[in-house]
């Protein structure tokens, strides 16, 4: 499996075939020969690396991800230690249960690692091997967008005042435009509540929304080689649809009086 930058930079795509190798045969047995590999899908990588092996650290496009079993069996076996407590994870990503602080966490894997140390340290075979605690790595596109902080939530109150604003304003022109026909209609034997009665278009804006707001995810997402899976909280956009429609028609209250306090002699007089 291969990043999205990195099959991008190698002009692949899934189903192609790539070649893998390690160092030359002169460096037998750290040595890959010349493999084929078909490619099976695409990833997006932790940013962790090891600069023992690789000459780059992996990021969220770039890396790739072979088999295990793809190393001749003397690699294999050159790479093995006389100990067995150094032929572990090169890396061990911690989870901590819920309801642990991540200071007492961190905490508690510190102290696993001095011991793990000390214990190296007092053994010759482990010479020059040590363990570090490393806190969580994010990778570069996601520490430059976090680095946007609130303006997002900003720009979202400032759009939904706005459209309350344009929402009022509209209604109140369209009012005003209309006063003639409302009062004919009231002369037709319209009650003040059904003049007062507006119309809105919310329970079929609210499904565009999520339709638009999914597909410019699904483009951010591809923008820096994230995995497109938008999730919607139901609950949050129950939420929003509900304050949207109480916010539509507080904004409709005050037209909505004017037209049903409209004068039916405008009607008459006006004919």
């Amino acid at each position: 499996m291969l990043g999205a930058a990195t099959m991008s930079l190698l002009h692949k795509h899934v189903g192609d075939t790539v070649a893998l190798s390690y160092e030359t045969a002169k460096d037998a047995p750290e040595y890959i020969p010349s493999t084929k590999l078909v490619i099976v899908g695409t990833a997006t990588f932790p940013a962790v690396g090891y600069d023992s092996f690789v000459a780059e650290h992996t990021s969220m496009g770039t890396g790739a991800l072979v088999s295990t079993g793809i190393e001749p069996p003397a690699l294999r076996r050159a790479a093995q230690s006389p100990d067995p407590n150094l032929n572990g994870p090169e890396l061990v990503v911690v989870r901590l249960r819920p309801g642990v602080s991540a200071t007492a966490g961190r905490a508690d894997v510190q102290r696993i690692a001095r011991a793990a140390n000390k214990a190296l340290a007092a053994d010759p075979r482990g010479a020059g091997n040590n363990v570090s605690v490393l806190g969580a790595l994010r990778p570069a596109q996601i520490v430059n967008y976090r680095t946007v902080g609130s303006t997002p939530v900003i720009l979202a109150v400032g759009l939904a005042a706005g459209a309350i604003v344009a929402l009022g304003l509209t209604l109140a022109a369209s009012v005003r435009r209309r006063r003639r026909d409302l009062a004919l209609l009231k002369t037709l034997g319209f009650t003040q509540r059904q003049l007062r009665k507006p119309g809105f278009g919310t329970p079929k804006v609210a499904p565009r929304l999520l339709v638009r707001a999914r597909q410019l995810w699904i483009l951010f997402a591809r923008n820096i080689n994230a995995v497109p899976d938008p999730a919607v909280p139901v609950l949050s956009v129950l939420l929003v649809a509900i304050g949207a429609l109480v916010f539509a028609n507080l904004d409709a209250a005050l037209p909505g009086l004017d037209a049903a306090h409209t004068p039916a002699a405008l009607a008459l007089r006006a004919e």
